[in-house]
């Protein structure tokens, strides 16, 4: 008897367990409304479109404050008014405007290094002039004054000054009237938290710039990225230089490059020295005091009554790094995510059902710039931090084959959504990790951290280029950004629904 009950029992189990299951693998009739909506919107040819609508040449890489700019914003403008999003910036408007003043690169700035050369019995000393390739060897300075500078060049490690720190490496040298060549970032190494908040301010471009000016320095060569992220100095002539010319000018030097940047980080101590070299720096710029920068913002309203005053934010880049001197599309960073952005978009503006919350769609200006739309919008915001469900911020999800998710220490349990929705409908390899957003901010999503929300940072991984003209619609893989463009969006579907109306 008791054998026959026991079977009675693990079969009613079974069959309910099997139900459960069963029933929770049946799409809902939303899911069903949403899938359709995914499906018709968010297509690989609708999102490379995008991309190289806004990779143009015609928006001369989308400086922030610069005309090119405006006209991006004009046309992301125009799908939001087309797809009926709400406006949601100030006075009912769509745009949330501040002011950005700007320098724009114009044509005829170069670079070259000048070598000593020795000749006849003299010994007088002749000066070769060697030219580089745009792009492979230098960029325009973003910031640069406008100006024609030729003068010694002397290494200055870092271009740190922190004497409260034990570090200086502009002690015991003359820099003024000459040219330095200095490092990004600093000889610090800790990733402790209170060892990186001791020496943030001399990671920043714009100390390492005023730094310079304040020694004396006519020009600079930075070893580092191209990026408007810095200070105006209207006679400080500076430009970006690459690896190649930083070996030309140590050659001949009986130092080796490399060696010396480790011996630095080794022995904590400045490797500065003259180089015996000359450079010539000639950068044509324009500054423009007046311009603004321009956030972008479009709700598609919740359908509960209640937690449709919650929102998720989407947000995304639109700004990339204008003319310097020439056209960097920049479409992995971040036209990609501006067409994810766009497509997660106009498939929910145009689904038959609604989530629960509103979603924000903000498409910010000036990342590139300094993160100034993220810093203006939390400083100014226009919807209370509280009503904040989450900010799902996109950077680079076009390249590669893999998805990446970053979430912010203080919100673990932002996790979650990223694994269910790649898990139940996208299966692409994913990778995440939690981030304490301790280090300069790199993305618009550490903006927001900082400033107390909830924040995931998605983008696709395992390929691409970062400022650098490779970057165009040609890096994209349209199949890699239609599979993350349909993660985001049932990341932000699940955000938007979680929960009934008596509070998050």
């Amino acid at each position: 008897m008791k054998k026959e009950i026991c079977l009675i029992v693990s079969l009613i189990c079974t069959f309910a367990c099997t139900s459960v299951l069963f029933a929770q693998q049946q799409p809902s009739a939303h899911d069903g409304k949403y899938l359709e909506a995914m499906h018709r919107y968010i297509t690989s040819e609708k999102l490379f479109g995008y991309v190289c609508q806004f990779s143009d040449t015609t928006l001369r890489g989308r400086l922030a404050g610069s005309e090119g700019m405006a006209q991006a914003v004009e046309i992301l403008k125009g799908y939001y008014t087309q797809w009926g999003l709400q406006p949601a910036g100030p006075k009912g408007e769509y745009i949330q405007e501040y002011p950005h003043p700007t320098v724009e690169i114009g044509q005829g700035s170069t670079m070259e290094i000048l070598f000593p050369l020795q000749t006849g019995k003299s010994k007088e000393t002749v000066w070769l002039h060697k030219s580089y390739p745009w792009a492979d060897g230098w960029f325009a300075g973003n910031y640069s004054g406008s100006g024609d500078i030729t003068a010694e060049v002397v290494y200055a490690g870092f271009g740190v000054s922190a004497p409260e720190l034990g570090y200086d490496d502009y002690q015991g040298i003359d820099v003024k009237g000459k040219i330095v060549l200095i490092e990004g970032e600093t000889p610090n190494r800790s990733r402790s938290a209170d060892s990186i908040a001791l020496w943030y301010k001399h990671t920043l471009h714009q100390t390492k710039l005023a730094n310079a000016v304040a020694h004396g320095a006519a020009g600079m060569l930075y070893y580092w990225v191209p990026g408007p992220n810095a200070l105006y100095h209207p006679h400080f002539i500076y430009c970006n230089v690459t690896e190649a010319v930083v070996e030309d000018i140590f050659l001949g030097t009986g130092r080796n490059y490399k060696e010396t940047v480790n011996k630095i980080y080794e022995t904590f101590k400045p490797a500065s020295f003259q180089t015996g070299k000359k450079a010539r720096i000639k950068m044509v710029s324009t500054y423009k005091p007046d311009a603004t920068g321009k956030n972008i913002l479009g709700v598609v309203k919740g359908s509960d009554p209640q937690l449709s005053n919650e929102y998720v934010i989407v947000s995304a880049h639109l700004d990339h790094l204008g003319m310097i001197p020439y056209h960097i599309a920049g479409a992995n960073d971040n036209n990609a995510s501006s067409a994810a952005l766009l497509g997660v978009a106009e498939a929910l503006s145009k689904c038959e059902v609604k989530p629960k919350r509103s979603i924000l769609f903000l498409s910010l200006d000036g990342e590139e710039a300094g993160l100034t739309g993220s810093l203006w919008y939390t400083q100014h915001p226009l919807i209370p931090k509280e009503r904040i469900k989450a900010v799902v911020n996109l950077e680079q999800m076009g390249a590669g084959e893999a998805l990446a998710g970053i979430y912010a220490d203080h919100s673990p349990h932002l996790e979650a959504y990223m694994l269910e929705a790649n898990n139940k409908y996208i299966h692409r390899r994913l990778h995440t990790q939690v981030s304490p957003y301790l280090t300069r901010p790199r993305t618009d999503g550490a903006v927001f951290a900082k400033a107390g929300y909830p924040v995931l940072d998605l983008r696709a991984a395992g390929g691409g280029y970062y400022h650098h003209p490779l970057d165009n619609p040609d890096s994209i893989n349209p199949e890699t950004l239609r599979s993350a463009t349909q993660w985001l969006y049932w990341i932000t579907i699940l955000l938007a629904d979680e929960g009934k109306s008596d509070g998050l």
